[in-house]
């Protein structure tokens, strides 16, 4: 099926033709075979090529059906009984369920626009409790590939373009401001949560996956400078990648973290060295108030990239000095 993918329209409709009664009547199985893994698995196989190669000549209609008849089925009970058994073949097939909800997400159009209010309940509500504290990246990265899929190619899902932005600005008169508006906030907030979360598990593969993810967003969609981003979640983000440096859990990616910190940093440098880094400070356990005091004094105030790095790395070797030099000494004679 993979092999029409890159043929013209005519020849993807013959082949759909020529398959058509066997879709139909796998679909109708599958409800059947859904406790069976191993086939469950190849099904799931075949609709993901279906999907890949033939989704234009399935038609919307089938397609919903489809895609409905999945939702269903994957309830949470039969997600955390595939994922929790480390039966392998179970977790392939969530992971081949969910590369099925990429393809709809990434689907141009109005479509399948339908879907993405159940797609997100499904990944946060279901999946993510599910996965979240296991140590296995087994269906995280997957999971992760479709919240970034879900923000990367519906970002007016939950902000309004910017000349909708101006239109209702100016309806609304000169006072009027939309900037801060965001639409699926619970939504936006959950996914958002979920990728600080995996910024806190010792798998680097994901902490790399979704540092690149980040960092595209705000590529494309200035994701750092947005109202909601800034107010709520700014300083979370940046605590976090910070103690990573600290604890030097990621030294592999010690450039990326930092060059991320940056970025975000930069969204509102004042705010960064004049709010943030005090009450990180301030929130820092094992050194004491003049070691602080110190620890600010030397963050030299930068604005460029080499400069920060320099700091950062500076700050972040100081603070485990003090912290190792502290831990050495007999207990008492520290105030901390």
């Amino acid at each position: 099926m993979l092999n029409v993918s890159g043929e013209v329209t005519k020849t993807k409709q013959l082949c759909y033709q020529s398959m058509y009664d066997s879709v139909q009547v796998t679909l109708c199985l599958f409800p059947i075979y859904i406790h069976h893994p191993d086939v469950s698995e190849d099904m799931l196989t075949f609709f993901l090529a279906l999907f890949q190669s033939l989704r234009v000549q399935m038609g919307v209609p089938f397609t919903e059906r489809l895609v409905e008849t999945f939702i269903a089925l994957f309830t949470k009970e039969r997600l955390a009984e595939s994922i929790q058994h480390e039966n392998q073949a179970g977790i392939r097939v969530v992971e081949r369920f969910l590369k099925i909800l990429q393809l709809i997400v990434e689907e141009p159009g109005s479509a399948f626009k339908g879907f993405l209010t159940s797609i997100i309940s499904l990944c946060m509500d279901q999946i993510y409790p599910i996965i979240a504290e296991r140590q296995s990246p087994d269906v995280k990265m997957v999971m992760y590939e479709v919240l970034y899929a879900v923000l990367q190619n519906n970002w007016r899902f939950f902000f309004k373009s910017n000349i909708l932005s101006e239109m209702f600005s100016k309806a609304e008169g000169a006072g009027g401001n939309r900037e801060g508006e965001i639409e699926h906030q619970e939504q936006f907030v959950s996914i958002m949560q979920a990728f600080g979360q995996s910024f806190l598990q010792p798998d680097i593969s994901v902490f790399k996956q979704n540092l690149e993810y980040l960092e595209k967003l705000n590529v494309k969609s200035k994701l750092y400078h947005k109202t909601i981003f800034r107010q709520m979640m700014l300083s979370q983000f940046l605590n976090v990648l910070l103690q990573v440096l600290l604890h030097r859990s990621h030294d592999l990616l010690q450039e990326e973290i930092i060059g991320t910190v940056y970025n975000m940093a930069s969204v509102d440098f004042d705010g960064f060295y004049q709010t943030f880094l005090p009450q990180f400070l301030s929130s820092c356990e094992g050194v004491d108030d003049n070691q602080k005091t110190i620890l600010a004094r030397n963050f030299t105030v930068v604005h460029d990239l080499p400069s920060l790095t320099i700091s950062l790395q500076r700050f972040v070797g100081d603070l485990r000095y003090y912290r190792l030099c502290n831990s050495s000494l007999p207990e008492g004679s520290v105030k901390l």
